[in-house]
């Protein structure tokens, strides 16, 4: 079902485009989950040629480095400008990846298409009528059976929540982004990796959990890291 036009939608799309022509580099947590070893963290590496979706790859960022890994990559965002800012970063590095507009709920791809999903920073954003389980159903529904989830979570003692409101089913709707880009937009958050799993637990199981508490001067950002396969 087509999803209408939302706020959040033209704001991060006017957010890229002002980026548009500075070089990008991948999350920590993403280059260090796909590359490095870790006594907590196991489970099934992607290979080379494997599927890889990257949800919400906005500039690219990690778009560029699944690239670099040798995946078959393809990617959701918002909106087709979104799209074709990104597409066009990644033809100008000589990279090609399979980018679409979609949203947690709603990807273009038939049932089991993908090895593996990266979610950096994105599975926790709700449209309006929806929830955090509906992002979940929808991203095992895309997953082949074992396929790997690799996703960063919300901690609700984030700074993104300072001005929230807490809404029934336990999410926020946020009021106080210092980037004006989520104002008025619902976002799921947890207190532990424990709620997380229960979260997940419908549809994954092998969990390796990290997490981040870091203070970029002044902003606190707090952050759960899970992999885990599809059931």
């Amino acid at each position: 079902m087509a999803n209408p036009e939302r706020p959040i939608d033209s704001s991060y799309e006017q957010f890229y485009a002002a980026r548009q022509g500075a070089k990008v580099y991948p999350t920590e947590f993403v280059v260090r989950t796909f590359l490095a070893s870790y006594p907590g963290l196991t489970f099934d590496r992607p290979r080379v040629g494997d599927r890889v979706l990257d949800v919400a790859f906005g500039d690219g960022r990690n778009t560029t480095f699944l690239c670099d890994q040798g995946f078959d990559v393809a990617g959701i965002e918002i909106t087709q400008g979104i799209v074709d800012q990104t597409s066009a970063r990644l033809q100008r590095l000589g990279q090609r990846a399979d980018l679409r507009v979609g949203r947690n709920s709603s990807i273009p791809w038939d049932d089991g298409h993908f090895d593996c999903i990266l979610a950096c920073h994105c599975c926790y954003y709700c449209d309006e009528g929806e929830s955090f389980a509906d992002n979940m159903a929808e991203y095992a529904r895309v997953l082949r059976p074992g396929g790997v989830l690799i996703a960063s979570v919300a901690n609700a003692a984030s700074y993104i929540f300072r001005e929230a409101q807490r809404l029934d089913d336990g999410s926020f709707r946020v009021a106080g982004d210092p980037y004006n880009n989520r104002n008025g937009y619902r976002l799921q958050a947890f207190s532990s990796s424990g709620q997380v799993q229960q979260a997940l637990a419908p549809w994954f199981h092998r969990f390796s959990f990290g997490a981040a508490d870091n203070d970029y001067y002044g902003i606190t950002e707090r952050v759960f890291w899970v992999a885990c396969h599809k059931q």
